[in-house]
């Protein structure tokens, strides 16, 4: 998905819930019954809600540092 997409927080018996296009469970992989998280994450200084199929988000540096080890010799 290369645009944000925007979805609205509807009722469903007293509690708030979204409705994911198909598209969006496309692109992540994902259909009706699978389980994903939803992760609450700071992007620079602003709160956001990521769904993901994995409980965390690799940090940035842990790549960083994954790439460094795997290009030293031992």
């Amino acid at each position: 998905m290369s645009q944000p997409l925007k979805v609205t927080i509807e009722d469903w018996d007293g509690d708030g819930a979204i409705r994911i296009p198909d598209a969006a469970l496309q692109e992540l992989g994902v259909d009706v019954g699978d389980s994903v998280f939803l992760i609450e994450e700071y992007v620079a200084n602003t709160r956001c809600l990521i769904l993901s199929k994995t409980p965390k988000i690799p940090d940035r540096m842990d790549e960083l540092t994954e790439a460094w080890d795997k290009a030293s010799p031992r």
